[in-house]
């Protein structure tokens, strides 16, 4: 039985930006802080648009043990489920320098949940590992 699935309507652009500002400006409003116990972290913005970036997921290391570099995907566009034609790239944000954006790879193995399950690897200083395809098989990078 064939059934055709219909693409999930494309968000306004730049939605999830927007909500992170407004969201950002709640935290940083003096209301808040006068009328709450809880202080919060400082919060800022490590990556850049037009692409896309994120981390997932929970249970992975996102920073190496110095806190220098965080690890991230990115990818150009958003809102609809990745064939597994669709690529990431895989990199990690030099948090010393400017956040810049340091690539590390790629992967067509991944979705908007796990990512590509990219973590550094524990006692292994400087070393990374992400799923990827090798050929008809899921593997790791």
């Amino acid at each position: 039985m064939s059934q055709t699935v219909s693409p999930l309507p494309q968000p306004e652009n730049h939605r999830r930006r927007a909500f992170l500002r407004g969201a950002l400006a709640v935290v940083a409003s003096p209301h808040i802080s006068a009328c709450s116990s809880t202080s919060f972290p400082p919060v800022r913005p490590i990556t850049r648009g037009p692409a896309h970036h994120w981390f997932g997921y929970y249970d992975k290391l996102a920073f190496d043990p110095t806190e220098r570099y965080a690890l991230g995907m990115r990818v150009g566009f958003e809102g609809r489920p990745p064939p597994s034609t669709d690529a990431i790239r895989v990199g990690m944000v030099d948090l010393a320098d400017g956040d810049r954006w340091i690539d590390l790879g790629r992967s067509t193995a991944w979705n908007w949940q796990q990512g590509c399950m990219l973590q550094w690897l524990p006692g292994q200083p400087g070393r990374v590992a992400w799923n990827d395809r090798v050929g008809d098989s899921i593997g790791s990078r």
